[in-house]
C-alpha cells in the first residue's frame, strides 16, 4: 500500500517528495495510545508485501504491512464510533472518537504554503466559507479559536480500505480537491520540511514548507 514504507526507507531518508513513514516526526504524547496490531492476512500480504519487508507509520510503528481499515484501529482499543461523525448543521463537523470540532467546507481555502495554511487556520471565524449556506461557518467562533490539525489528527481520520476520499463510510465532508492537505507537525531534525496528507489515498509524506501546493483544513476543540 501507498501508506506503508519498506524497512530501507526506514532507515534511510529519500528525497522530500518520497513517502515518509517513519520515526522522524514529532514525539508520541505519553497519553497516546498504544499500538495495537492485528495478524495480517499473509495472502494478501503476498501480494503487498512481496519481499516480506517490514513496515513502519509514520511514527515508525510496526504495523501489518497489508492493513486495509481504519488507521485509529491500531491506536484505540476498543470499539469505534458509530457514526463516526456529527454534522453540526453551522458549517462544523465533530469527530465523536476524538471530540475535535472540523470545518465542514474542505474547499475554504486554495493552495498555498505552510505558513499561509496556518494563518488562515487562525483566522478563520464566523460567516467564512461561503457562499453555500450549507457550508459557511456559523458556528460562533472567532479568528484564534482554529489551527491547522497535527499530523496524529489527520492520521486518525483515514480509512486505509477507502479511496476518494480515504475517509470511514459515515464521513460527511463534500468533496476535497486534489492534492494534500498540511499538518502542523515538522520532521524531528529536518525544520525546513513538513508532514502532509493526501486525503483522496491517505498517503502521507513530506514536503518543503515553503511549496504552495498545499491545503489548509482547519480543526479546534470543543467550546468549553
Amino acid at each position: 500500500m501507498i501508506f506503508l514504507l519498506f524497512v530501507l526507507h526506514y532507515l534511510h531518508f529519500s528525497s522530500p517528495n518520497a513517502i515518509a513513514n517513519n520515526s522522524v516526526s514529532e514525539t508520541p504524547n505519553e497519553n497516546e495510545a498504544r499500538v495495537v496490531s492485528p495478524e495480517p492476512d499473509d495472502g494478501l500480504a503476498d501480494i503487498v508485501n512481496p519481499f516480506k519487508s517490514t513496515c513502519y507509520d509514520w511514527l515508525g510503528n510496526i504495523i501489518p504491512c497489508d492493513f486495509r481499515r481504519p488507521y485509529a484501529e491500531l491506536l484505540f482499543e476498543g470499539p469505534i464510533p458509530n457514526p463516526r461523525f456529527n454534522d453540526n448543521k453551522d458549517g462544523t463537523v465533530t469527530d465523536n472518537l476524538t471530540g475535535l470540532i472540523w470545518l465542514k467546507n474542505t474547499k475554504c481555502f486554495g493552495m498555498m504554503d505552510w505558513k499561509g495554511a496556518g494563518l488562515a487556520a487562525k483566522n478563520l471565524k464566523d460567516g467564512d466559507c461561503g457562499p453555500d449556506p450549507a457550508l459557511t461557518l456559523s458556528d460562533g467562533s472567532s479568528a484564534g479559536d482554529w489551527r491547522l490539525p497535527t499530523m496524529h489528527e489527520l492520521c486518525l481520520l483515514i480509512d486505509y480500505g477507502k479511496r476518494n476520499p480515504a475517509l470511514p463510510d459515515s464521513y460527511i465532508f463534500p468533496d476535497f480537491p486534489s492534492g494534500y492537505y498540511w499538518s502542523a507537525t515538522t520532521l524531528d531534525h529536518h525544520p525546513g520540511l513538513v508532514w502532509i496528507v493526501y486525503m483522496e489515498s491517505g498517503t502521507t509524506c513530506y514536503e518543503g514548507f515553503k511549496n504552495q501546493a498545499g491545503h489548509s483544513w482547519p480543526v479546534r476543540g470543543p467550546k468549553e
